[in-house]
């Protein structure tokens, strides 16, 4: 995973990951996301696209991740989680 400086203390640090079989990108905007979550859709690939929250304590060291499968295409068909 990436690694990110954090300033503020008790952060929560909200991205988005759009995985396909070429790979992840990740995204803080989920309009941008999403926009290219479809691109993949529309190029018949398996895509997935991820809610990703990242916590952080007082002194800024990640102490939890939590991620969240908001929507997903296969070649079977479109599982929508939203």
């Amino acid at each position: 995973m990436f690694k990110i400086k954090v300033e503020m203390s008790n952060a929560v640090l909200k991205t988005y990951r759009v995985e396909c079989n070429h790979g992840s990108k990740y995204f803080s905007d989920c309009d941008k996301a999403s926009a290219y979550y479809e691109y993949l859709q529309a190029q018949k690939l398996d895509a997935e696209l991820w809610v990703v929250m990242l916590y952080y304590d007082a002194e800024g060291e990640l102490v939890k991740g939590v991620q969240k499968l908001l929507s997903a295409e296969s070649g079977d068909g479109i599982a929508d989680l939203t």
